[in-house]
């Protein structure tokens, strides 16, 4: 079942920062597991490509969970180009931390206290982390929420990178 473009609209503003998009994501294409869309924000254009877990694993029985999305995001108005982030649907633990594993190869993400639900790739690895996931088959995203619960989401990295091809042809 695919994700709706709303559900895309709110994570794509919560990765984002943006206020508010003028218009709902318009789809560029679907790769196997990974669709790529085009906002046209006021700004200017904001593309991403974006995926949902294909599973999940928790430390204990979870009753309820936010939407959970893994994105890939460039804004040339802003200079941003494959900006990798993940929304996780739930609160981070403070001091937790969000490592993402690719096929092994292992990155770290930040998050902050105002964006409690969406982490970062760390910028120094995300050139790094994106080329790995273009290359790679899995990756898992393992946070500690804030109550505890230590989370692993399962991606399959299957149509990446046609996605984000197809995302920045649109976002040159």
């Amino acid at each position: 079942m695919k994700p709706s473009f709303l559900l895309f609209a709110g994570a794509l503003v919560a990765s984002t920062g943006i206020a508010a998009a003028q218009a709902a994501p318009t789809p560029i294409g679907s790769f196997k597991v990974w669709n790529a869309y085009v906002v046209n924000d006021a700004g200017g254009k904001i593309c991403f490509a974006a995926s949902q877990p294909t599973d999940s694993k928790y430390s204990r029985t979870v009753s309820a969970r936010g939407d959970t999305f893994f994105m890939v995001t460039s804004i040339p108005a802003k200079n941003i180009r494959n900006e990798a982030s993940t929304i996780v649907g739930f609160p981070f633990k403070s001091d937790g931390e969000v490592t993402v594993d690719v096929d092994g190869t292992k990155f770290k993400m930040f998050f902050n206290e105002a964006t409690a639900e969406t982490s970062w790739a760390m910028p120094d690895q995300e050139a790094t982390l994106i080329e790995a996931m273009k290359a790679g088959t899995r990756m898992v995203v393992s946070s500690v929420s804030s109550r505890g619960t230590e989370v692993s989401d399962t991606y399959s990295l299957s149509g990446i990178t046609a996605a984000i091809d197809a995302m920045n042809k649109e976002c040159q």
